[in-house]
């Protein structure tokens, strides 16, 4: 168990004030425990944050209390040196309870006092820690298993159990729907989904549609009791990172619409909205800065969501100011740049079908590394109407050193270029080299910053995907 001994970073928390008119009390005996200290933890996003650290007192329980009563969720026990930790459920009511367990055995001896919301949880650990197994034995069995009898049986055998923990699970809500412990354990429920009929590829795009639609039916956003539980975390990054087309239009209207749910909680919106902000800063995915930019326009500048840090947030905002006229669908912004002969020519001039401008330098040691690959890259694909123009990132004085590296290495078909000004730094925001933009006839960018193996691959897939779109 992996427990996350610092503090939430950016954040400003803010403590629901409905849970603030009462403390809580909880007392733990641990017999065969002998550290002096305790931890008590609790889930957001998806790590566990320090509560509280108590020492034992004199009557050898480890007692946390607080004048402020504690926001339900799912709290963990932490037992040192060796993290072990014992998940328990806080829920608004109930907030003066006793443990007493057993370190050698600390789950299956876990007894509770004055906490029901507790009592049924273990209870309901106990089922699926002894069904579960059994259900993943069938699952398995029935994997391996050729067709044939044996394997009708075991589906047969695996349906009836399946059948039995889905009567228990929906007994169980149903006689406990009022408390807090069968909304956490709903929570922590996969969906189900029906029998859909067609061909493999319309089941598989059905089953997609409905998990997207009923994502949040177990794990409701604004039911703000969940976000101490690491259901609540899971739901919303399996919406946006598996169940969201993965294209900047489709991503910035699925988390605008997941931000917009949490705003009446300031914690949750917070957190996520950062959470999103740091997944897209510098992202894997050629064209999702397109996310970032639209994050830090919509909720960084506007001041919806405020850094600790100012200079950190200033420092954002100016990087998606730098980004945004380079994102993909954007005309690439024009330059005046010289060829080897010295001749003047604007960028936007160019007359291409495609254009792949690359800002290198001759000494950048990850420059040499592309250039075998973007010297293959021109051979095959000057045919189908790409331009390879390569802008040397070198003041005037340094030209002949390029030059010299351009006809030493055999790269003279290329178009080669420079800037005596060196405007282009600051247009293309070039804090390092390479730098590599795919545009079309009209200069718009369709690709950038493509992964030198993949080169020939990508660019061919776009260019095909253009043709068929015409």
């Amino acid at each position: 168990m992996k427990i996350a001994f610092t503090t939430l970073v950016l954040l400003c928390f803010h403590t629901l004030s409905i849970f603030a008119s009462a403390g809580y009390n909880i007392k733990v005996k641990i017999e065969g425990y002998r550290e002096r200290k305790l931890t008590l933890t609790y889930y957001f996003g998806n790590q566990q944050y320090i509560k509280d650290t108590v020492k034992m007192g004199a009557d050898g329980a480890y007692t946390f209390s607080g004048t402020t009563a504690l926001i339900p969720g799912i709290y963990s026990l932490v037992m040192m040196p060796d993290n072990i930790g014992i998940d328990i459920v806080i829920s608004e009511k109930e907030q003066q309870f006793s443990i007493l367990t057993k370190k050698a055995s600390p789950f299956e001896s876990l007894k509770f006092v004055g906490s029901k919301e507790n009592e049924l949880f273990q209870s309901y650990i106990h089922y699926v820690s002894e069904n579960n197994p059994k259900l993943d034995t069938l699952r398995a069995q029935y994997k391996r298993s050729p067709e044939g009898p044996k394997k009708e049986k075991l589906k047969q055998d695996l349906l009836k159990a399946d059948s039995t923990v889905q009567s228990y699970l929906q007994q169980f809500l149903s006689e406990n729907r009022n408390t807090y412990t069968a909304l956490v354990i709903k929570a922590s429920l996969p969906i189900r989904y029906p029998n859909f009929t067609g061909t493999d590829q319309e089941k598989m795009y059905k089953t997609w549609y409905y998990a997207r639609k009923h994502c949040f039916d177990n794990v409701p956003l604004q039911e703000f009791r969940l976000l101490r539980t690491p259901h609540y975390y899971q739901a919303i990054t399996t919406y946006v990172n598996e169940l969201l087309f993965q294209h900047p239009d489709s991503l910035k209207v699925g988390i605008d619409y997941v931000l917009n749910q949490l705003r009446p909680n300031p914690e949750a919106f917070e957190y996520y909205t950062i959470m999103f902000l740091r997944q897209y800063l510098q992202p894997k995915v050629m064209g999702m800065d397109a996310v970032f930019v639209h994050l830090v326009e919509t909720y960084l500048e506007t001041g919806q969501v405020k850094l600790t840090s100012v200079e950190q947030q200033n420092k954002l905002i100016q990087m998606a100011h730098k980004q945004k006229p380079l994102l993909i669908g954007k005309v690439a912004p024009n330059l005046t740049l010289k060829d080897r002969q010295g001749k003047t020519f604007n960028l936007h001039e160019l007359e291409s079908e495609y254009t792949l401008l690359v800002i290198w330098a001759y000494d950048c040691g990850h420059c040499k590394h592309s250039v075998p690959y973007w010297k293959k890259f021109n051979e095959n694909f000057k045919s189908k109407g790409v331009k390879l123009v390569a802008l040397c990132h070198v003041t005037e004085n340094e030209i002949p050193a390029c030059w010299k590296y351009v006809d030493e290495n055999g790269l003279g078909s290329w178009l080669h270029v420079y800037d005596p000004k060196l405007a282009y730094i600051k247009t293309y925001n070039v804090e390092s080299t390479p730098q590599v933009y795919l545009m079309d006839r009209n200069k718009v960018i369709i690709g950038k910053q493509i992964v030198d193996e993949k080169m020939e691959e990508v660019v061919n897939q776009i260019i095909e995907l253009r043709k068929k779109s015409k």
